[in-house]
């Protein structure tokens, strides 16, 4: 079983190894339509020579992580790329492998931990990531643990004959501070509390009117619900 890196409540993020890319299904969840539908891969097959030269690639590159539920099954990966210390930034990632994922929490709180290791440890001071148009319900989650929206960009993501526009979110140590003041000092994830949360979370917009919304000089662009009732923290 995969060392553990960073200890969760519904989750554990593990490090990875070299065997683990020789002898896993690892490569296969990039060969899977569902799970590529809003990623760039999947155009052409992965391999497993392919993935342990992503991995042998990935450990001096980036911090990459893998996700496992309590059990220790490996559920996903999540990692922090393009770490510049200097304007302390990072770019972030997650990858669900099992998408029949039965904890709606798991995912959240990989993002959670990792996003909270790079503020603490790593020192940055802001994380972003680029989202498809389509995970639009997928960042208002993002909103519960500190990730916001700061633009949109036309026609950015470009697969085969779909082009649509991409989600740009990030996440602030400022913001960090005040979740962590709020709840008197801890970013775990409050199980019942966000469980209730997310049960009762809808998007309030399609994307057909989030666009729409976009065009009025008018708008405040904050559509992310940062109501302290809503919070997990």
């Amino acid at each position: 079983m995969l060392d553990i890196f960073i200890e969760g409540e519904v989750i554990d993020l593990r490090i990875p190894t070299l065997e683990l890319a020789e002898t896993s299904d690892w490569y296969k969840w990039f060969n899977h339509p569902h799970t590529t539908a809003f990623l760039e891969h999947g155009v052409f097959p992965n391999t497993r020579e392919k993935q342990i030269e992503f991995f042998k690639r990935a450990m001096d590159e980036r911090l990459l992580l893998m996700v496992t539920n309590k059990d220790g099954t490996i559920i996903g990966s999540t990692s922090l790329m393009n770490i510049d210390y200097k304007t302390r930034t990072a770019g972030s990632g997650l990858v669900i492998g099992d998408f029949i994922c039965k904890n709606p929490l798991e995912a959240l709180e990989a993002v959670a931990r990792i996003t909270e290791h790079g503020f603490c440890k790593l020192g940055l001071k802001r994380i972003e990531a680029a989202q498809h148009i389509k995970l639009i319900p997928w960042s208002h989650r993002m909103s519960l643990i500190g990730y916001r929206l700061e633009g949109i960009f036309q026609k950015a993501f470009v697969k085969g004959i779909e082009v649509v526009d991409v989600l740009r979110i990030s996440a602030h140590y400022d913001d960090y501070e005040k979740i962590i003041a709020s709840r008197g000092g801890g970013y775990g994830i409050l199980k019942k509390k966000c469980l209730s949360v997310l049960k009762n979370f809808q998007s309030h917009l399609s994307t057909k009117n989030f666009k729409s919304f976009l065009k009025n000089p008018k708008s405040i662009i904050i559509i992310f619900l940062h109501h302290k009732e809503k919070q997990c923290f």
